[in-house]
């Protein structure tokens, strides 16, 4: 079992408390003066400035970068806290393997310690035998595609990649693509008059360089409306709050445009000059017709006369912006591709893309690949059949993003036996849909890598475990995109040294590469790469610095630049798209029609099943941190008194939740902020491995309850950029 005080061939490698006591010491500030780091967070893309007080080699504090207008000088529980993420006592330590056969979760896989070398050989010489008995098509792994060492790694082996995309903002970069541009979460919050926001709780999300912003919006008279079936943290610091429907977002976006377009209420100059409405007119004002606030009023349960009110201002009262942030709405339901085609109309209308007030691209620094740097030979071609049937959705397979949704359906059911190997890459198994389909996914891969700093429960299906070192011990480049009116670019640079065999992720890519495919991580003399010789080219040709430790004494470089709009688009065309011929052309839907979500109430299952990731934590990834974990420890299944009620159910009960895909136990907690005809269950707990000392049985994982998807089933529901339905699930309340 994986535990801190384990079998005898894992004694040392979880240990205890004690093997972390040396970075607990008290630091002797006469002989060892505070020094100052400046380096930037990693929990989210954010990169929120960092200034770090180190004595002696410890972390003695986390702060905020006053000078960064990214964080603005602050930082959220998640990044303030992740010292006790670094110096957590449950962190892997060493290179492992397994040697009890059985893989079960929470069966003990008898893991002994084993040198790098010998780890690495190992998973070079399986790679190898499957890849020659096999092909490319039965290696996967699950892992993003980021720092781009990793993905030449997996490009020059040809292996292809799943990630969870599909339950974030995979859909969004399709829908903005072909609408408005590339993908961007930049809002110019501080010059709104008027935010619309469709579920996004922006303000308990903690991502500061958003919630500061809309904070001091509404001081400055901003209004705020909001559409949420929860009275979340946002909900209650907007102007006015409705509770939605679940899943019918679509039906009130799709009224506030019929009313925009009935008594011509957008933006004439910009719709006119800067998209294809004057190309398409006729048939995008006959599209919108039937979709009156009348007609919504009886799916989304807000008044018509509140949502013709609510268009009238939005029309009228800008600069006016309607924001969209990764699953909200992009991957919560299956309509959601119909959902944000409807969002950005609303912004094209306003006349706001790439306006103040609205929402624009972000003006970065670029800063050059590594595969410009050093060009690498032709890559193999990706296997044709994907294990999650990506292909047979077109504008998911051109988004290049994974699909967890239909990852586990895949492996036991159209590809059974596909894959044979599978390279693991810091995801958590809680974050897949019909989450006990993926433990029988995974029981069924012959050979299966984990690359982790902690002891997660995937690393029971594990046959090497791999420890990583963690953001606050890396070297990194990172150009900022959120709220970037002008370019920014941050250092990431060690605290203090890796501790233990723990590995960066760039050392780790390259001695694998070294082993299973040598020319792609050779220079052009024959040396090989290093990834530390990488980051002085890139901050040269950046023009960033002479080389990164120039930079590092940098910091932070910025470079100011008058904002000035965007004249041509990058939609094809160069304008803006409201009536889209390529999403016709894959036999999607040009203009946004009503799609009701997937799983609707019924008599056995009568309640809607909302879910959100609460904002002290990063989805499944900080359970265990010490701080965060005495903040929120565990999740609980919230009920509206009403409903409590009726069902019998008391503050504090164990109750059952089940869905046509499984069934969780959590204490029942009673709050007037949501519907009575749903339950709210918050993201990222239910940990099993006992080697998480703080997180392990604690709460229980929504995805348990979340049905999985087949292709067939996502074309079905007219989801044709592959949404991952991530909160499309109804449920059945059973008091215990």
């Amino acid at each position: 079992m994986l535990r801190a005080a384990g079998a005898a061939s894992a004694a040392g490698l979880l240990a205890p408390d004690q093997a972390f006591a040396q970075y607990f010491r008290a630091a002797t500030r006469e002989i060892y003066p505070p020094e100052t780091i400046v380096t930037c967070c990693g929990i989210c893309d954010s990169a929120c400035g960092i200034r770090a007080t180190v004595t002696d080699g410890v972390i003695q504090f986390l702060q905020g970068l006053p000078e960064d207008t990214q964080g603005g000088g602050a930082l959220c529980a998640k990044g303030a806290s992740a010292a006790a993420l670094k110096y957590d006592p449950d962190r892997l330590k060493y290179p492992m393997k397994r040697t009890n056969p059985v893989k079960e979760l929470g069966v003990d896989p008898g893991w002994t310690r084993i040198s790098w070398d010998e780890a690495l050989d190992t998973i070079a010489e399986r790679f190898k035998t499957i890849l020659e008995k096999h092909g490319r098509q039965a290696l996967l792994a699950v892992s993003r595609g980021r720092p781009e060492i990793l993905n030449r790694f997996y490009r020059s082996i040809g292996i292809t990649r799943a990630d969870h995309n599909d339950m974030c903002y995979g859909v969004d970069i399709i829908v903005k693509k072909y609408m408005v541009g590339p993908l961007t979460f930049a809002y110019d919050f501080e010059n709104s008059k008027y935010i619309l926001l469709f579920g996004w709780d922006m303000m308990a999300r903690a991502k500061l360089t958003l919630a500061r912003p809309l904070a001091e919006a509404r001081k400055r008279g901003a209004k705020i409306v909001n559409f949420n079936p929860q009275r979340t943290v946002t909900a209650r610091f907007s102007d006015e709050w409705y509770p939605i429907r679940p899943g019918s977002d679509l039906a009130a976006a799709l009224a506030i445009i019929n009313v925009l377009l009935e008594e011509n209420l957008y933006n004439r100059e910009f719709v006119h000059n800067y998209t294809n409405l004057p190309q398409y007119e006729e048939r995008i004002r006959n599209h919108f017709k039937t979709y009156t606030p009348e007609w919504a009023e009886g799916l989304c349960d807000v008044p018509a006369a509140d949502l013709r009110r609510i268009a009238r201002e939005f029309g009228t009262q800008g600069p006016a912006v309607a924001p969209i942030h990764k699953k909200t709405p992009a991957a919560n339901y299956a309509n959601a591709t119909q959902a944000c085609q409807a969002i950005n109309i609303l912004n094209i209308l306003a006349g706001t893309i790439d306006r103040p007030g609205g929402v624009y691209f972000p003006r970065t620094i670029s800063i050059p690949a590594l595969d410009t740097i050093y060009p690498p030979p032709a890559y193999p071609s990706l296997p044709s059949k994907r294990v999650d049937g990506r292909e047979q959705i077109p504008l998911a397979q051109e988004g290049n993003y994974g699909m967890f949704s239909t990852l586990a359906r895949g492996m036991l059911e159209s590809n059974p036996g596909q894959v044979k190997g599978l390279f693991w890459f810091g995801y958590s198994m809680l974050s897949f849909p019909d989450t006990k389909k993926i433990i029988e996914a995974l029981k069924t891969v012959e050979f299966m890598v984990v690359v982790e700093t902690m002891p997660a429960d995937a690393c029971y299906f594990a046959d090497i475990v791999l420890p990583n070192a963690m953001y606050l011990e890396g070297s990194d480049i990172v150009s900022r995109s959120y709220r970037a009116k002008s370019p920014s670019v941050i250092v990431r640079q060690p605290l203090t040294s890796a501790p233990f065999e723990t590995r960066s992720t760039g050392w780790i890519c390259v001695e694998l590469g070294k082993r299973l495919a040598p020319d792609y991580f050779k220079k052009p003399d024959g040396a090989w790469i290093n990834p530390s010789e990488v980051l002085d080219e890139q901050v040269r040709r950046a023009g960033l610095a002479e080389n990164f430790a120039a930079f590092r004494r940098l910091g932070i470089v910025s470079r100011s630049a008058e904002f000035v709009p965007a004249t041509t688009f990058s939609p094809p065309g160069g304008k803006c798209q409201i009536y889209v011929p390529q999403f016709e052309a894959a036999n999607g839907d040009p203009l946004p029609v009503w799609v009701p979500k997937r799983d609707e109430p019924s008599a056995e299952y009568p309640f809607y099943l909302i879910t959100y990731l609460p904002g002290r934590h990063k989805r499944n990834s900080t359970q265990n941190n010490a701080i965060l974990n005495e903040m929120e420890p565990e999740n609980h299944a919230l009920l509206n008194p009403a409903t409590a009620r009726r069902l019998g159910i008391r503050e504090g009960q164990t109750v059952r939740l089940r869905s046509r895909a499984g069934s969780i136990e959590l204490y029942a907690k009673l709050t007037e902020t949501l519907r009575p005809d749903c339950v709210v269950v918050p993201h990222g707990f239910g940990h099993v491995s006992p080697a998480l000392t703080r997180a392990s049985g604690r709460g229980a994982c929504d995805n348990f309850l979340i049905p999985s998807q087949t292709p067939a089933e996502i074309w079905a529901g007219r989801n044709f950029t592959g949404s991952g339905a991530i909160m499309d699930a109804v449920v059945a309340i059973d008091p215990l």
